[in-house]
């Protein structure tokens, strides 16, 4: 994919599937556990859940995680088998509705329980433990009282029991630590199914707390979420967009809407067709920027709703001219700096971009049929299993 394939006059996101197996594979060696799924809610965080799922089944991916029951139909359409798990349990949905297609609602609390229960045959189900999020699932009084009438979860056909970490980011948070001692002291008092406890930067942690399951959703798409703990990722999509003209202004020129941005003196400013419409922040709180041709530019002026502008003055020339493309984010300039000048969770800025403009694919090489070949560094065993694999990486 070059710069010429990419449209010449609007934004674009271009998505590496290459580094999308890349980095399934490296979670998946790092798990310890029996099944590495992947979270592909909210169009696979905006990369294209109807490109990126069938890519992960390929490499042997059996488990996906889904916000609510429309996103587990959507994605039925395209993965003809596997597991789908629906984070948001039944909310206003007949239990039924999840069984048709094979989906796995993750019960949020008792008046959930009772409603599938009560339906006929063994409706398969997760439970969503609340260890300490405060948010979603059952706490330590429910499991109390399912375990004192053990007929209402025998009714249910139980796929695992799920639990959601309040320090995410930090795998050996003593936070964790806690959350971990309750998930499995509470669910020693329900009946046996598979655990899940890990997401993205949990599957780096501690292997002892790996157990059954696990849920990949930003490790995926190489955004780390454990900035002082690097995790060895690398980042899949790169928004960008053209400079569509180059002013010089003197001294004292407000540029913006209201004047935002006063020149401390004489400027080279780049507009650039890019602006919230396609997930860039509408303000910072800090000092933001792009790359051009390698080099980076502060954002200033403001964002509009298609339009942004860039202090070009030190940079050359001919790498700042109409045509030239500005990156956003990518592999050289991570989300996480643009997210962090806004005061945003990377994931914010990068859902918004897949949303809000053309999304272009890179496929990953495909040496014969069949096997797929990350696009980004290797590993040797992942050199091992492209050479010995019969379709799936």
């Amino acid at each position: 994919m070059t710069q010429d394939s990419l449209p010449g006059d609007r934004p674009s996101l271009l998505i590496d599937l290459g580094a999308v197996a890349r980095n399934y594979l490296v979670a998946r060696d790092a798990f310890t556990g029996a099944s590495l799924g992947a979270v592909v809610k909210k169009d696979a965080y905006g990369l294209g859940a109807a490109r990126i799922a069938p890519l992960l089944h390929r490499l042997g991916c059996r488990d996906f995680w889904v916000a609510d029951l429309e996103e587990a139909v959507d994605l039925r359409r395209v993965l003809p088998d596997g597991r789908i798990f629906v984070l948001h349990g039944l909310t206003s949905h007949d239990p039924a509705a999840f069984a048709a297609i094979g989906a796995v609602p993750v019960l949020l609390g008792m008046e959930e329980i009772a409603r599938a229960a009560a339906c006929a045959g063994r409706p398969q189900v997760a439970l969503h433990l609340d260890t300490g999020l405060n948010r979603l699932g059952i706490g330590r009084a429910e499991v109390r009282a399912l375990a004192a009438a053990p007929e209402v979860l025998a009714r249910l056909d139980i796929a695992a029991h799920v639990t959601h970490l309040a320090f995410f980011s930090d795998p050996v948070a003593r936070e964790n630590r806690w959350q971990w001692l309750r998930f499995r002291a509470w669910t020693r008092h329900l009946p046996p199914a598979p655990l899940s406890f890990c997401a993205s930067a949990g599957v780096f942690g501690p292997p002892e707390r790996h157990v059954d399951l696990a849920r990949v959703g930003s490790a995926l798409y190489g955004v780390d979420t454990t900035p002082r703990r690097p995790q060895p990722i690398v980042p899949a999509a790169t928004l960008s967009a053209p400079i569509v003209k180059v002013d010089t202004v003197r001294a004292g020129t407000r540029v913006g809407y209201g004047g935002a941005y006063c020149a401390p003196g004489p400027r080279r400013l780049a507009h650039v067709a890019a602006g919230y419409a396609a997930g860039i922040p509408f303000t910072f709180r800090k000092p933001a920027h792009v790359l051009i041709d390698g080099h980076r530019a502060q954002i200033v002026a403001g964002t509009a709703m298609s339009l942004m502008t860039v202090d070009v003055t030190d940079l050359p020339p001919d790498s700042a001219r109409p045509g030239a493309r500005a990156i956003l984010f990518g592999p050289d300039h991570p989300v996480t700096a643009l997210a962090e000048a806004a005061g945003l969770a990377p994931n914010v800025v990068m859902v918004a971009a897949g949303r809000g403009v053309r999304r272009v694919y890179r496929d990953p090489p495909l040496p014969r049929a069949g096997v797929l070949q990350p696009s980004g560094p290797r590993t040797r065993a992942d050199d091992e299993r492209i050479a010995g694999a019969d379709g799936d990486l």
